[in-house]
């Protein structure tokens, strides 16, 4: 079974900036990929998993919505390294969200997720 295939929640492949708030930086980065459980921000500025951090990052084309995220990361990659199909993966770290504001954020991103053939 391969890692897509254990995850909860549909992903997208979207890059967007993403202002994280760890508790050793504060940074603006971009995100790989979204779901309503969490993102992948490619950073070389990575937390140690289980260090808890805020995003905040804008979803939406003609109705831009603004979503705060409390979460923690769950595991980090420091430089780049290959998966396991021998793919340069970037150096950053995957977060899981653990309250999504406003409370229709959730929506919001599952119907961004539709809106790009996830």
């Amino acid at each position: 079974m391969s890692w897509e295939e254990k995850r909860k929640h549909k992903r997208v492949n979207l890059q967007i900036s993403v202002e994280c708030r760890g508790k050793n930086f504060w940074q603006c980065v971009v995100t790989n990929d979204v779901s309503v459980g969490g993102m992948f921000i490619a950073t070389d500025k990575v937390e140690p998993p289980q260090t808890a951090v805020d995003v905040m990052f804008e979803i939406g084309g003609d109705h831009t919505r603004f979503i705060h995220a409390e979460g923690v990361v769950t595991w980090a990659r420091s430089k780049p390294a290959a998966d396991e199909k021998g793919q340069m993966q970037p150096a950053g770290m995957g977060i899981m969200f653990i309250k999504l504001m406003p409370l229709t954020a959730k929506d919001y991103i599952e119907e961004m997720i539709k809106k790009s053939g996830g």
